[in-house]
């Protein structure tokens, strides 16, 4: 269940930037802002900042420090853990903004405009960066296969590995709009239990009985998050009852358990970083359903307000640091070095939020009609 990779299990062949892949961050997936401080559910911005600074941490000191990458190789991934977190947080809003706006041609207008500007921006950084370092640029059919957002599902590698969990998003999008021509996206406990079944299906039976899915399991597990992420926001409705709410919850724990056990346990390859270990992924996935769920329930809490806004900028935060960790090299001090990436990277995000993010979604706003901003 690597973050590390294009197919969100396993490490995809054929990368195309090799000596930038050190440095060059894979986990994060678009974090979307809420309205206003008022009106937005903070917890979500809090989660939203976690997940980004997790990714951002584990990537800054698995290289700096050697007794963080042991920790993180044998005991808890925190790449793993921002990148499930993440995931829930988009089940969570990602189904009502649907459900809002009763309209697929508005949800993709605010999605598109929600995510690719900064999104090219960051591939025509990538290029640059390629092209700088003498090394040739990946070919046409990568780059349209990317422009997508599906290359993972077309079979085609990323242009940056941290774009796997964008295919996953826009997946997960498609699949939401079809529920919705459906009518199924009331049917929430349903899509729920359906979405961890066929998680267990693919990640138990058809990798141990038929070996079929061995680069697949991690990716439906995900799938089954963010539909446990949209069974939260019913939950906050008051339209799941309390125990069948924490049945289904804990039913999903009880799915990666096993999914993890059969195909990460006794075949541990501490080379990925723990991102292909038994103890690291479970509890780097579970860690994320329990500060989730510990979250939802303490949701009326108030946060500082930079967190909220690291967690509103976590898109940029995302999609930056792939520059950034390139760009600037690591200094003889490690903590220096962490310090000023970290620095540096919400710096910049703090800039590409201001000058990119935020134009593009009020023009994506005004595409679909209405002035009121989505909760999405």
């Amino acid at each position: 269940m690597s973050y590390k990779t294009s197919t969100a299990v396993q490490p995809a062949p054929g990368a195309v930037t090799p000596d930038l892949q050190p440095v060059i961050l894979h986990a994060v997936p678009a974090a979307v802002p809420a309205t206003t401080r008022k009106a937005r559910l903070e917890f979500l911005d809090f989660l939203r900042c976690m997940a980004a600074m997790s990714v951002l941490i584990q990537h800054a000191c698995e290289k700096m420090f050697p007794s963080f990458a042991y920790f993180t190789t044998h005991y808890f991934q925190f790449g793993v853990f921002g990148v499930s977190l993440f995931f829930l947080c988009s089940g969570f809003v990602i189904p009502v903004s649907l459900e809002k706006t009763h309209s697929l041609r508005k949800f993709w207008i605010n999605r598109i405009f929600r995510l690719y500007p900064l999104y090219l921006l960051s591939m025509g950084a990538a290029f640059v960066l390629i092209l700088i370092n003498g090394r040739q640029l990946p070919p046409v059919t990568d780059i349209l296969a990317n422009l997508t957002m599906l290359q993972k599902f077309l079979g085609r590698p990323p242009i940056l590995h941290l774009y796997w969990t964008l295919s996953l998003e826009m997946a997960f999008y498609i699949m939401v709009s079809l529920v919705f021509l459906a009518g199924w996206l009331k049917k929430t406990v349903a899509l729920a239990i359906a979405s961890l079944a066929i998680s267990m299906l693919i990640g138990v039976v058809g990798t141990q009985f038929f070996h079929l899915f061995t680069n697949g399991w991690g990716t439906a597990f995900y799938f089954a998050t963010m539909f446990m992420g949209f069974l939260y926001y019913r939950r906050l409705q008051g339209k799941v009852p309390a125990a069948l709410f924490a049945t289904i919850v804990l039913a999903a724990i009880g799915v990666l358990c096993l999914i993890t056990y059969f195909n990460l346990y006794g075949k541990d390859k501490p080379e990925a970083m723990g991102t292909l270990s038994f103890l690291p992924v479970t509890t780097g996935v579970a860690g994320a359903y329990l500060l989730f769920s510990l979250s939802f329930a303490l949701r009326k809490i108030q946060y500082p307000g930079f967190l909220l806004t690291l967690g509103v900028i976590s898109y940029s935060l995302y999609l930056v640091q792939a520059a950034v960790f390139s760009v600037i090299p690591a200094f003889r001090q490690p903590w220096l070095t962490v310090i000023v990436w970290l620095g540096a990277i919400i710096l910049v995000s703090f800039l590409t939020y201001r000058l990119v993010e935020k134009p593009f979604m009020s023009i994506g706003k005004k595409l679909q009609g209405h002035s009121h901003q989505k909760p999405s």
